[in-house]
């Protein structure tokens, strides 16, 4: 599908290799521009950048395609004839037998089920070389492979490189994160300030005068309760702190005369 290390200038073809991945998939745009001058004085390419990863209805790239076809294929037409190998034998015509670039062929996590592509390896194998297959599922064509290894790429290729003599740089960019763990409870703890406390809305402790009405005495309601509703609809509510306690007025009441 592609190599996440890799952008392409759409309009050069010029790739680059980065040190990091590019950041996007499907053909699309990085954001970056080529930087290819084709002489010295002239102005750079200046083609926009895009990754090289394939998305499912994307077709194979034919510059990749063909590369990896001739090296499957041969290196060079049949020779039209050969020299007999004896003076007294008549001129003959022998096709040599078909040469081939690649003598093995690794696939290397892929099932092999795409075609064109999942059928090059089967090209080197039909022209006398071997395949190696190395996956964890089952593949399509583990029946032609000379060599099966169920198991991860990476490891594999670790324990080759170190049987070779080659050694593996390591690897100081970004990573990709398999697994997260939850942190402790106490690491988000923070230390916690006294909060002073709440100055609630108090009347004095005074004693309040007591309103009179027809003679009756009716009580002041006191701060932190509700406004209480009488039955003649007045309501009763706490003085105010800034203003102080509301005067009560002494009414006379007289009777009617009818």
């Amino acid at each position: 599908h592609g190599n996440m290390f890799v952008e392409e200038c759409v309009k050069c073809g010029k790739q680059y290799v980065r040190d990091a991945v590019v950041g996007s998939m499907g053909l699309k745009p990085t954001g970056r521009l080529c930087s290819v001058t084709k002489a010295r004085g002239l102005r750079a390419c200046r083609g926009k950048l895009r990754d090289t990863i394939l998305d499912w209805e994307d077709s194979l790239p034919d510059r990749d395609l063909t590369l990896a076809d001739e090296a499957c294929r041969y290196c060079h037409p049949a020779q039209r004839g050969t020299v007999p190998p004896h003076p007294s034998m008549p001129w003959c015509w022998i096709s040599p037998p078909p040469c081939r670039k690649a003598d093995l062929s690794v696939t290397l996590g892929t099932s092999l089920q795409i075609k064109p592509s999942g059928n090059l390896p089967l090209i080197t194998k039909k022209r006398g070389g071997k395949l190696v297959i190395v996956n964890l599922q089952a593949t399509k064509h583990d029946r032609q492979a000379d060599l099966r290894i169920h198991g991860y790429v990476d490891e594999v290729m670790t324990k080759l490189m170190k049987h070779l003599g080659l050694e593996v740089p390591e690897w100081t960019g970004p990573v990709v994160v398999e697994r997260a763990e939850q942190p402790q409870a106490q690491q988000l703890q923070c230390p916690l300030k006294e909060q002073p406390q709440a100055q609630q809305l108090q009347c004095p402790l005074k004693e309040q005068p007591q309103a009179q009405h027809n003679g009756s005495v009716l009580p002041v309601p006191c701060a932190g309760q509700a406004p209480r509703q009488r039955r003649d609809g007045l309501r009763l509510e706490c003085p105010s702190p800034d203003t102080g306690p509301t005067p009560v007025k002494k009414m006379k009441v007289e009777p009617l005369l009818t």
